[in-house]
């Protein structure tokens, strides 16, 4: 569970889109994206460090929470996880 509640977390993400701008958050995320896919691929050929594996899901999450907001899509997210999430329950019976 987060500390720092949304609300809060919403308003770092507009000063954020304010000083950044949208294009350069946009390319952030994706690199923070990859980032994770670096370090997955690391845990799984043994060499991975779990401490920084935390680090970059905390970085990529934070920047897709950011895409969400900017993009004003957190509701349609939150809908498409629920189904997915009920898809995967129901493939795993």
């Amino acid at each position: 569970m987060n500390r720092i509640p949304y609300e809060e977390r919403q308003k770092v993400y507009t000063n954020a889109l304010v000083a950044y701008g949208e294009e350069k958050q946009c390319v952030v995320a994706i690199e923070e994206m990859s980032e994770v896919a670096k370090e997955l691929c690391k845990v799984l050929r043994g060499k991975g460090d779990m401490e920084h594996l935390a680090e970059e899901v905390a970085d990529a999450t934070i920047m897709l929470e950011q895409v969400r907001y900017f993009f004003g899509i957190n509701e349609q997210v939150c809908k498409k996880m629920d189904e997915k999430i009920m898809r995967l329950e129901n493939n795993l019976k």
